[in-house]
């Protein structure tokens, strides 16, 4: 998914970053004030506990909880057989007290500390330096052979014997000229030269290096050739954001601009419209047709419903429909960051080969996702089963909170509410009552829970004074005697 314009407002306490590709909403970053994301910051951190049994450790890295360190990210890539490393043992990388450079993998969240690795790297415009590894590698996304060999040329040629690490060249690489691409593969190793110095004079935990501010990791991750404009609101911002792209991205300058309008910057474009549409359930397509999102704490599920039949039979309808929704779903993936566990229900198909369609477009509209889902395949009652790695809440946990829980209904909090009356009334036989409740609770009182209500007042010998209270949640009430 390419990005065409980044959109950044900066508010009191929040700056939001829009990215759109064909005036559509394909991303969304939200950074807030004492909120502020630790992926990507390399610390010093100190090993407080060694934990065999979980064959994993907890590092104190200078924040609330101690970060979660697994054996998986702490053993070296490439070294050993399979069986060996399964072998492995925690033991055999770190004791406690033992001081241990690492990264944030993902952010801390509820009682769970943030996930760390040992396998520290650098992120740059064109490439990604790890250090300790050796040589380079070209990402699967440049599919050019003529440019794969025009870098693998000039990696060759520029990549010197001292080097201190491994190189992987991003997609972007592919439109970088021969003198930047030197010029940063020098500079990621003299950042590292700079850490390993800090290092060597910091006492754990120590921050070693703080990731970009999100506006300028944007520049950074998103300035392709596709980009076209950089709209900001903020006058400092724009200002900081024109001295980060002389010295490190020249080519988007003359890109960023300052927004002046009468009106909010998001409110021209329509992102607040779309950030709402991105928080809905029910997500239209095309055709007609629909996809139901429903988040859960175990897992996200997806319903695909095909739109009215236009013809073309019915087993060809369900796989338009149903390739339509998996284009569609690979972008609400990303936008709205699902992870974990996703379980689709697509229209049902009966042919064989319509199912094994299905699954490679699929598999294709999820492989151009950076985070790289899994497509595992179709159960035998037909549901599509995919897994996402997590980095961080997603975009309803963040602007909704946490995913909801079930919130009774009218008529159920209005039976509880004379069932409390009962039970008041049992030890005050001869008094009178009243309740005072949400507006639809009240509301139930006298409508479908009417003949409830009479029974109550019959057994009491009077009416119950009913008081709607718009300041009451539908879950409150209170009961007490007139």
């Amino acid at each position: 998914m390419s990005t065409e314009q980044i959109l950044i407002n900066v508010a009191p306490g929040e700056t939001r970053l829009a990215f759109l590709e064909k005036n559509r909403l394909s991303g969304l970053v939200l950074s807030r004030a004492g909120q502020e994301s630790l992926v990507s910051n390399i610390y010093l951190g100190r090993v407080t506990a060694v934990l065999d049994g979980l064959q994993a450790a907890f590092v104190e890295i200078g924040v609330e909880r101690a970060g979660f360190l697994a054996l998986a990210d702490l053993q070296p890539h490439g070294e050993g057989r399979r069986e060996d490393l399964r072998r492995d043992q925690i033991a055999n990388y770190v004791s406690e007290g033992d001081a241990i450079v690492v990264q944030v993998l993902r952010d801390p969240e509820e009682d769970k500390g943030a996930k760390l690795t040992a396998r520290v790297s650098l992120t740059g415009r064109d490439v990604i330096f790890s250090p300790g590894q050796k040589g380079f590698s070209l990402s699967r996304r440049i599919s050019d052979a003529t440019e794969r060999e025009r870098l693998t040329t000039l990696m060759e040629k520029i990549l010197p014997e001292e080097a201190n690490g491994g190189f992987v060249l991003r997609t972007a690489a592919q439109e970088a000229e021969d003198e930047d691409l030197e010029a940063e593969v020098r500079h990621m190793m003299e950042r590292w030269k700079t850490i390993e110095a800090d290092r060597q004079g910091a006492e754990a935990p120590a921050l070693l290096q703080r990731e970009l501010e999100p506006a300028f990791a944007a520049l950074r991750d998103f300035g392709g050739v596709d980009l076209e404009a950089i709209h900001v609101d903020d006058g400092d911002l724009f200002n900081r954001l024109k001295e980060y792209a002389t010295e490190n991205t020249h080519d988007l300058l003359d890109l960023i601009q300052l927004h002046k309008g009468p009106e909010p910057l998001f409110d021209t474009h329509g992102i607040e419209e779309m950030i709402d549409a991105a928080l809905d359930p029910y997500v239209p397509l095309p055709s007609g047709g629909n996809i139901i999102i429903s988040e859960t704490p175990a897992l996200t599920a997806i319903d695909v419903n095909t739109g009215a039949n236009t013809g073309g039979g019915r087993e060809n309808n369900a796989l338009n429909s149903n390739e339509e929704a998996a284009v569609e779903l690979a972008n609400q993936v990303q936008l709205r960051n699902l992870s974990g566990l996703l379980i689709v229900d697509f229209v049902s198909m009966r042919r064989r080969d319509n199912q094994e369609k299905l699954q490679q477009t699929l598999r294709k509209v999820m492989g151009q996702d950076p985070l790289r889902p899994h497509v595992v395949g179709f159960t035998k009652l037909g549901l599509a089963e995919m897994t996402r790695r997590r980095r961080g809440p997603s975009l309803s946990e963040i602007l909704a909170g946490e995913t909801a829980a079930p919130v009774k209904s009218a008529e159920t909090v209005a039976l509880e509410v004379l069932r409390a009356v009962l039970k008041q009334a049992a030890a005050a036989p001869s008094a009178a009552f009243s309740v005072r409740a949400a507006p639809d609770v009240i509301e139930a009182l006298g409508g479908p829970v009417e003949a409830g209500r009479k029974e109550v007042e019959a057994r009491l010998g009077s009416a119950l004074a009913l008081n709607a209270d718009a300041d009451f949640r539908r879950e409150s009430y209170h009961v007490e005697k007139a």
